[in-house]
Order: C-alpha cells, then structure tokens, then sequence
C-alpha cells in the first residue's frame, strides 16, 4: 500500500532541467527510496533518426548524476520517454511512489501541467499519486 510509514517514503524525481540537485535535495530529503528520471529531449524526425542513442545517453547521464547528489539509502536513475506524462507513468508501472516532484524550469509549469492534466490544468496527481512540481530558477550567465 502507498504511502504505508513501514514501507518508508518513496519519491519520483522527473526533471525537465539540468543542474537542480540542491533544490531537489532538499524536497526529497527524508525519502527512503528515490527513482530519478530525465525525460529524452524531444528531437525533429531527422535529429530523431541521427542521434537518438547520443540523446538518449545524454538524459541517462544527466540522470545518474542528478541521483549521485541526492542523498537516500536506494537511488536509482534512468532515462524515460520525451512525453513527461508518459515517462511518469512508465516509471510508476515499477516504481511504487509515494509523490512525483516534477523539476521544471519557471514559465514551464502551466503548459506541463496541462499536458499532464488536460481537462484544467492544474495536475495535483497523475494516477492517484500526488504531484509536485519544483521550478528551478533559470541558470545566471
């Protein structure tokens, strides 16, 4: 059963950003198990079709590194699907979350939550899971 205090405080990280980890260490704190996922960037057919593998490596990584800076006894990383919704859902098919934090750049809340959610906008759960999003300030030049 979600949420259960014996089973421990499980949480999935799905950034949209790179470089957030303090932000992020500090939601996810007192989590038990974390899955950290960075969704593929979306890419033209042609790029698609070129570099999918480099892409593809490129959100593994970003993830890895994101769940070495968070600090909890089981982390894991993984690259997920382009589609937030999607590569949300796909990790919470095997990955049983107590909360998704959604870590997102400012100005990008409002068209990810529709997407997420689009009957209002204003996703607050996605599969009776409770949704969090974080945005992360733009980075300074």
């Amino acid at each position: 059963m979600r949420g259960c205090a014996e089973m421990g405080r499980n949480v999935l990280v799905v950034s949209t950003v790179e470089h957030e980890e303090p932000i992020l260490r500090t939601v996810v704190g007192n989590a038990d198990r974390i899955r950290v996922v960075v969704p593929v960037v979306k890419q033209g057919l042609l790029d698609w079709l070129a570099n999918d593998e480099r892409a593809f490596a490129h959100a593994a990584e970003v993830a890895e590194e994101t769940a070495e800076e968070l600090s909890a006894d089981d982390v894991e990383a993984a690259a997920g699907e382009a589609n937030v919704a999607l590569a949300i859902r796909d990790a919470l098919a095997s990955f049983p979350a107590d909360e998704v934090v959604v870590a997102i750049r400012p100005g990008d809340r409002d068209a990810l939550a529709e997407r997420l959610d689009p009957g209002n906008g204003t996703a607050r759960s996605i599969d009776s899971v409770p949704l969090r999003f974080v945005v992360i300030p733009d980075p300074v030049d």
